[in-house]
């Protein structure tokens, strides 16, 4: 049995299983600050908040995975079509480009009737609150998720991909 459990741990271990727990590490963190600001009474000012969190977020899936718009940019022609033709068969929105207001609509528009039910369980005082916050922290990390398989994904279909620097791999607080 301990000779089977050795292949495993050195799974483990991979420079891309790091990769994701660090992203899925971070994205827990930033899900948690959207969630607490989601707790505010204030209807649709978490919003724009939020927005800017998940942008700021993305952007950093982005550079830990070597797909911002600069490191994608800076790839060989050949190599580069072949990023842009694998990122439109995934059909993300998020990848390889700066995140925008467009792009964060277009990625969450599948995720958009709970987002309203989100807004809507703020009018009931206390236990509305609690219901938006706990809805908007899941939003946050199921989009999150999405995006950070679709990273991993294209990576594992282009493994000539460079790896990124160890300054691009997660930085935000």
């Amino acid at each position: 049995m301990a000779r089977n459990a050795e292949p495993a741990d050195e799974l483990l271990d991979t420079p891309e299983n790091e990769r994701a727990n660090a992203c899925r590490k971070l994205v827990r963190r930033q899900a948690l600050k959207a969630a607490g600001v989601s707790a505010i009474p204030v209807f649709g000012a978490d919003l724009f908040i939020n927005a800017n969190l998940l942008a700021k977020t993305v952007e950093q899936i982005n550079r830990a995975y070597g797909l911002s718009p600069a490191q994608i940019a800076a790839l060989p022609p050949a190599l580069r079509s072949k990023v842009d033709e694998l990122i439109r068969k995934t059909g993300s929105y998020l990848i390889g480009r700066v995140v925008t207001q467009g792009a964060l609509v277009a990625a969450t528009r599948s995720i958009g009737l709970r987002i309203g039910a989100q807004q809507a369980a703020k009018v009931a005082p206390i236990v509305g609150q609690a219901a938006s916050a706990a809805l908007s922290g899941w939003l946050f990390k199921r989009l999150c998720d999405r995006h950070i398989a679709n990273c991993a994904a294209l990576r594992a279909e282009l493994p000539l991909l460079p790896a990124p620097n160890a300054a691009d791999v997660i930085d935000i607080d």
